[in-house]
């Protein structure tokens, strides 16, 4: 740089030189041969230059001009470049030595050679050809400019920005770090313990290293591939950046993570190669969706959240190996619509370990499949599917396994897709398939809730009924059918030698002959023109207990326990309107109380109770025990005689009831099986017309009509609240016989027909349904009455005894408008009671009766019931 003016910076003494002594210093002229070690170059041009040995600087200052046509060559010093203008037309040389070279503007139309030892190269700006570092631990950082043709040599490298032809650092443990710019071409290392980081920017080409243990990271930008040579590489992609091509790792035990990355993200890889040897992949909170992406991996892992979709094959292995193994860890996903895992090599044996979950639900629609081929291994994973709840033949979701072994424990999650239920009466719905000498572990499965589909429960079994099916899996809604076999008696012993008897012996006291046991075996019962298995069905571990297996010609239903419930809500509410409704004497006390006459004579009211035992024919057979109470309050609107001395009387009268009890019924196999609680409330109101004759006889109608409230509810917790109605109608006659002084016979008969509505509800599993038929019922029965008189009132005693007939009739069940599960009406009881009917006073009468009835066939029908009323005239 030329000297200042000598009055730089001193004052001066004439105005007019004031902007000179204000200017900068002139530029120097591009002169290199002045034999200094401190060159600048900032204007004008220079030819070619040879330095010396001595360490030579070079600088082209910020907006200069200078040019150099030609070479420049420097001797082996540790020479330094700084460029921020100017032209070179030719190449820079530096020789041996720790050289430096700055490039953050100007252009260098050759190249740019540092030669051996320990040399800087930083670029921000500007443009050359081609950059060769040479030998020695080289240092390499480029923010911005262009290299058009190649950099090569280098050791240690970070890029930001610019652009680069191809990268070749050849020899030694290369680094090599891209966080922006591009490369055009491909970015290559030696051999060594390679390290290639990407966290923005592109390379064109691909990633290759030679030989070593090298480490390529990948976390943003774009590559179009790797390509990595022997060694135990590692590839480690993890949220962002884009791969245009192939990963392929090479020979060596190489492993992969992919961590955060989706499948748009991964759509453009085309294939990820862990190459020869024991190679290990892991999707580490990723979701792909392409199997056929993954080739030649040993081991593959999904971790953290992870997501592999099977659309294809899965290939584990390589033609070393020949296999591979899977594991799903407890917060990952395999999900597979027809995805199969297979090893390289046919006949070989995959490994899959589930401690996560497989996911074949995730189309909607059942029918989705994963097949293993080799041994599938339960870690308290879980396995989703959907089927479609219904018969042997119904679709569904499947886990096939061939030629391998199904051990530790999986918990099945399974989606009903649509089935209303239906008893399986084969094999079942096959969920796990054991083919080609697959062999399943007892426990390998379970499915700890069942499942309910309309009337049905569902459980897992190990094994059909079927040759072949004693290691795959089914849902069951019937205990299958049997057959006992006898065993052959065990072989006599061979006869012993008889000893030589002694002289007139004692004849020994005769012993029968002990009767040898007979065993039996079970085996399942088949479907006709099919051979059966060799071991019964045995539930999966965790099913509920379930009846012992016993020789029986068809399939047992399972039906679930909220069946029995829904059953008895219409017998139930039958029982209701008959307990409420009573007869002529429950609610008016007896004959000779009703000598009112005219408008509003009498009022009258009654209280009752019953406990009751009632059981009901059908397919689940329902039974109720527990109690009825309620109250009736009554008016009579008119009375009036005639002139024949019959009486005639009109009224109204409401009442309430309210039954609660337990219910047992056929659920699960089981007879008379515990299944929940049922409660009903009646809000009655009805009218009645009696006609009394002087002597005696009486004839009653009565029509009531009652709202009907209430809810039942299994033992697990589930059911549905209950709202109808129902409409009564009796019909009741009597006429006494006197048999002496005090003492009446009195035959009598009652008509009583019932509609009954429930209305239609979901339980959370089916639609409920219920269908009556007219509930009629009929009783005839003769009572004995009595009259006496005490304390100038008159008291009259009975006893009666009644035979109730119900007529036959169905009340059914509707499970999501298709199963119907039927109970019969008809049954038969005899009912014995006593009671008493007193007035009080003139105008107050009191009378009361209690009744025990049992049933007259295998119906049950038991019930203690009590009554007491009050009349009250005005």
């Amino acid at each position: 740089m030329r000297r200042v003016l000598a009055s730089f910076g001193k004052p001066c003494s004439i105005p007019l030189t004031l902007l000179a002594c204000l200017s900068p210093p002139a530029p120097a002229a591009c002169d290199l041969g002045s034999g200094s070690a401190a060159l600048v170059c900032d204007s004008g041009s220079s030819g070619p230059f040879n330095g010396s040995d001595n360490g030579l600087q070079l600088n082209f200052p910020p907006g200069g001009s200078g040019a150099v046509n030609g070479n420049l060559d420097f001797g082996n010093g540790n020479d330094r470049v700084e460029m921020q203008s100017g032209t070179v037309t030719g190449s820079f040389n530096l020789g041996a030595g720790a050289d430096s070279f700055t490039l953050g503007a100007g252009s260098v139309s050759g190249d740019i050679n540092q030669g051996p030892d320990r040399d800087e190269f930083n670029m921000s700006g500007g443009s050359l050809r081609n950059l060769t570092q040479g030998d020695g631990l080289d240092r390499f950082v480029m923010t911005g400019g262009t290299i058009s043709n190649a950099f090569e040599d280098g050791d240690w490298a970070q890029m930001s920005g610019g652009s680069i032809g191809r990268v070749d650092m050849k020899l030694d443990d290369n680094y090599f770090e891209l966080s922006g710019g591009s490369i055009i071409g491909n970015l290559v290392t030696g051999f060594g313990r390679d390290t290639v980081i990407v966290s923005d920017g592109r390379i064109g080409g691909v990633i290759s290293t030679s030989g070593g243990d090298d480490r390529i990271s990948l976390s943003g930008g774009e590559i179009g591939g790797v390509r990595a040579s022997f060694g135990n590489d590692r590839f480690d992609w993890q949220n962002g950046g884009q791969v245009r091509g192939e990963v392929q790792l090479g020979e060596g035990d190489d492993t992969a993570r992919l961590a955060g990355l989706d499948e748009p993200g991964l759509t453009a890889a085309t294939a990820l190669d862990g190459g020869p040897g024991n190679d290990s992949l892991t999707l580490d909170a990723t979701r792909s969706a392409t199997a056929s992406r993954y080739r030649n991996w040993e081991s593959l892992a999904l971790v953290n959240g992870a997501l592999l979709s099977l659309d294809q094959p899965l290939v584990l292995g390589d033609a070393v190996s020949q296999t591979g193994s899977l594991s799903i860890d407890p917060s990952s996903r395999l999900a597979s619509s027809s995805g199969v895992v297979r090893p390289f090599v046919t006949g070989q044996n995959t490994r899959v370990q589930n401690a996560g979950l497989i996911d074949l639900s995730q189309t909607g629609n059942p029918g989705n499949t994963l097949q293993i081929h080799g041994d599938y291994q339960g870690q308290g994973g879980q396995l989703r599917l959907r089927s479609v709840l219904g018969d042997d033949s119904a679709i569904s979701d499947r886990l096939v396994v061939a030629a391998g072994n199904l051990s530790g424990a999986t918990r099945l999650n399974i989606i009903n897709a649509g089935g209303s239920g239906a008893q399986t009466l084969a094999n079942g719905i096959e969920v796990v398939q054991a083919r080609d000498g697959a062999v399943s572990e007892p426990a390998a499965f379970s499915l700890p809730q069942g499942l309910s589909a309309g009337p049905y429960q569902y459980y897992l079994y190990r094994g059909g009924v079927t040759a072949g099916s004693e290691n795959s899996w089914f849902l069951r809604s019937s205990l299958p059918a049997a057959v006992a076999l006898s065993a052959p008696p065990a072989a006599e012993p061979p006869p012993s030698t008889p000893e030589t008897p002694a002289p007139n012996p004692t004849p020994p006291t005769p012993v029968p002959p002990p009767v040898p046991p007979v065993a039996t075996t079970l085996l399942p019962l088949a479907p006709a023109g099919m051979a059966a298995a060799s071991a019964l069905p045995s539930p999966a571990p965790g099913t509920p207990v379930l009846p012992a297996a016993q020789a029986q010609a068809e399939p047992v239903p399972l039906y679930r326990l909220e069946v029995a419930n829904y059953s008895a809500a219409l017998p139930a509410a039958a029982a209701l309107g008959l307990g409420t409704l009573g007869t002529f004497h429950e609610r008016q006390g007896e004959q000779s109380l009703l000598g009112e006459t005219g408008r509003l004579p009498a009022a009258w009211a009654r209280l009752l109770g019953q406990d009751l035992r009632q059981g009901w024919s059908g397919a689940v057979a329902p039974r109720f025990e527990g109690s009825l109470s309620g109250y009736q309050v009554g008016q009579d609107l008119w009375a009036g005689q005639t002139a024949s001395g019959r009486y005639q009387r009109v009224g109204l009268f409401v009442a309430q009831s309210r039954l609660s009890g337990e219910i047992q019924g056929f659920a699960e196999g089981f007879n008379e099986r515990d299944t929940g609680r049922l409660r009903l409330r009646g809000d009655s109101l009805g009218g009645y017309w009696t006609l009394s004759e002087p002597q005696g006889g009486y004839l009653d109608l009565v029509v009531m009509s009652t709202r009907l409230e209430g809810k039942t509810r299994s033992l697990r917790g589930l059911g549905v609240d209950l709202h109808g109605r129902a409409l009564s109608l009796s019909a009741e006659a009597g006429y006494p016989w006197q048999a002496s002084q005090r003492w009446q016979v009195e035959p009598q008969l009652q008509l009583v027909h019932q509609r009954i509505e429930l209305d239609s509800r979901d339980d959370g599993v089916a639609h409920i349904g219920f269908d009556a038929e007219p509930w009629s019922a009929a009783r005839a029965g003769v009572r004995v009455k009595g009259r006496y008189t005490l304390a100038g009132q008159a008291v009259e005693p009975y006893a009666r005894v009644n035979l109730w007939h119900t007529f036959a009739g169905q009340d059914a069940v509707l499970f999501d408008h298709a199963q119907r599960i039927h109970s019969e009406q008809q049954a038969n009881r005899l009912e014995l009671g006593v009671g008493v009917a007193a007035r009080l006073a003139r105008q107050v009468s009191l009378y009361l009766g209690t009744d025990y009835s049992h049933n007259l066939d295998d119906r049950q029908q038991q019930a203690l019931r009590a009554s007491l009323g009050v009349r009250v005239s005005w």
